[in-house]
């Protein structure tokens, strides 16, 4: 591995795999059902037609994988898909685990064999993700996608969680392109370019002048260091290759009078390889300073991470070749404010499969505009506000999360809605992808107690006891997440159930309205409940048990939109209330005669 000089510890360079070169051999997988029986369909999908069933313990090839879907051969002639989760995998080969480099910015060679004498037969940047698959002394052979190479150990720090082979292609977002990049807005800055068209390595340099001094200095350091890197690879390692350029292309985009952003987006293309390289400012015209990626959601970054983690399963099915699905705050990196949200981008070989590309994810302010901390006007006209001057309801539903919450948040988030769900703590471990999106969706999540026991029952201790281990469960499932709302089991509360709420900070939720949703299970009596109880400031329970209520809801949440009424959460009622909410008291409306409607 070859340093290319300290600043490229806060530039990402990668490199994106062209099979011709390296070393390519085949590569096979032997999947093995681990379910009672697995169907083979004729196409990746649940309905699709089925083409046989197979039990436990039946051996197939495994030709590809997305993640989601194996296309696998059984025998020499039969084809066809199954679910990529009811197979254990193994490849056909040695496999010691996933190992990955640090993104520091350096070049990763793949060796032919094991040591520094031998050829180099790939080259890439670090960051990448490798499967271990064989050592000898200080090195570990490799996997990179379809290359197989040596690397020093030293340079690979072993990963301990396990991935399955393959990765997805579902093209959810385009792929970022230097081309690609020519073509997009510039709204901000005077335009400048570099360039030098003579010679075996040429190249191309566009960028803004910003008047901004803390960006303009750092955008002249990095294309400077960008083109001496390059260079100097190319001098070092291809010298006399002809048709070797480096071309920079960038964005530039003004959010309002204050707020403004830059991405420059490099390619360097020698051979049959090409390396990218990315650098993205947020700038705060009004102080001069540039905001960080990480700093845009100050206002609730838990919300905006789990608001990415479900825009990421749609690039990412289930973590595959190294790679997690799961976000963390370093995919805010090159992450900059746009038009109508904040764009991420995503290089390959660092939070995805090299052979993905760099990506790029919206993430819209209407979604997420509410977790960020700046003062733009622009970005504020795209969130949703409550006028406490209209009438508002709080939905709330009991006892899950289960298999239908998904769909009530579906309809929740097309009408722009939001609602409060008391879960059961002993639900949340097996539900906490709900309980994330939940959140990302601006509802609330409420206690419901551990397992649902009547706590006018319970001892001041025992109470305690059901409210936080709840509490405790999701907190932990989501990072931190603080419960603010009981609802207790059938709606019995009690003088020791108040004090304990109090002492713990928790209003108590009761209702006004009771769909019966628990009892008749009937959507069209659920509506109709929900409909003729529908008044300002009212609190109604229904429960996101059963298909019926969530059928029910597909309706009602429309409807109530349409009759002018805003869905909001117990909390966001509450905060209406002229003595704001109180814990330890009792709620099951709002008076309008105590809503305050001057906020």
């Amino acid at each position: 591995m070859k340093q290319l000089g300290a600043w490229l510890l806060a530039t990402m360079l990668f490199c994106l795999l062209l099979p011709a070169v390296g070393q390519a051999e085949e590569i096979t997988y032997t999947g093995v059902v681990n379910t009672k029986s697995l169907h083979l369909r004729k196409e990746p999908n649940a309905s699709a037609k089925v083409l046989n069933t197979y039990a436990r313990g039946k051996e197939v090839t495994i030709l590809e994988n997305d993640g989601t879907w194996c296309l696998v051969q059984i025998g020499t002639k039969t084809t066809g898909y199954m679910m990529t989760k009811y197979l254990d995998i193994k490849p056909n080969y040695e496999h010691l685990g996933w190992g990955r480099t640090v993104a520091d910015g350096t070049v990763l060679n793949l060796r032919s064999g094991a040591g520094s004498g031998a050829s180099v037969v790939y080259k890439t940047m670090s960051g990448a993700a490798l499967e271990l698959i064989q050592e000898q002394g200080a090195w570990y052979r490799v996997r990179l996608e379809d290359k197989f190479g040596w690397v020093e150990k030293r340079l690979v720090t072993p990963l301990t969680d396990e991935y399955s082979p393959g990765y997805t292609t579902d093209d959810h977002t385009e792929e970022i392109t230097a081309a690609r990049m020519k073509a997009a807005t510039r709204s901000y800055g005077s335009a400048a370019t570099v360039s030098r068209n003579e010679g075996d390595f040429t190249y191309s340099i566009s960028y803004p002048t910003t008047g901004i001094s803390a960006a303009d200095e750092r955008i002249s350091a990095w294309t400077q260091e960008t083109l001496k890197t390059f260079e100097t690879d190319y001098n070092e390692f291809h010298q006399g290759t002809p048709g070797a350029s480096y071309t920079v292309e960038y964005q530039s985009i003004s959010i309002d009078s204050r707020y403004k952003s830059v991405l420059l987006f490099g390619e360097y293309r020698v051979k049959d390889w090409t390396c990218e390289t990315l650098l993205a400012l947020n700038l705060d015209a009004a102080s001069g300073q540039i905001i960080p990626g990480e700093n845009l959601f100050s206002a609730d970054p838990m919300r905006a991470m789990f608001c990415l983690d479900g825009l990421a399963e749609k690039l990412m099915s289930q973590p595959t070749d190294g790679y997690a699905a799961v976000p963390d705050t370093g995919w805010l990196k090159y992450a900059v404010l746009g038009r109508d949200g904040v764009q991420l981008f995503l290089p390959a070989g660092q939070y995805l499969p090299l052979g993905m590309g760099t990506r790029q994810i919206l993430m819209r302010y209407s979604l997420i505009g509410e977790c960020m901390g700046l003062a733009s006007e622009s970005i504020r006209s795209n969130i949703r506000t409550i006028d406490p001057s209209k009438p508002m309801i709080a939905l709330t539903f009991d006892d899950g999360p289960s298999d239908e919450t998904d769909r009530i948040l579906n309809v929740l988030a097309a009408y722009d809605s939001r609602a409060t769900f008391c879960v059961l703590g002993n639900k949340v471990e097996s539900y906490t992808g709900v309980i994330k999106r939940t959140i990302a969706g601006g509802n609330e999540i409420a206690s419901h107690t551990w397992n649902h026991k009547k706590l006018t029952t319970l001892s001041a201790a025992g109470i305690r006891s059901q409210l936080e281990r709840t509490n405790e469960i999701v907190a932990q499932v989501t990072g931190g997440y603080q419960i603010k709302v009981l609802r207790p089991p059938y709606g019995s509360f009690n003088k020791t159930l108040r004090s304990v709420c109090a002492d713990m900070g928790l209003v108590i939720a009761e209702w006004e309205i009771d769909t019966l949703d628990w009892n008749n299970r009937n959507a069209n009596k659920t509506y109709n409940n929900i409909m003729k109880g529908a008044r300002d400031g009212v609190i109604i329970l229904c429960h996101d048990l059963y298909k019926t209520t969530a059928d029910a809801m597909e309706r009602a949440i429309p409807d109530l939109v349409n009759k002018g009424y805003q869905l909001v959460t117990v909390s966001e009622l509450l905060s209406f209330h002229k003595d704001g909410a109180q814990p330890g008291t009792v709620y099951a409306r709002v008076d309008p005669a105590n809503k305050v409607t001057g906020k």
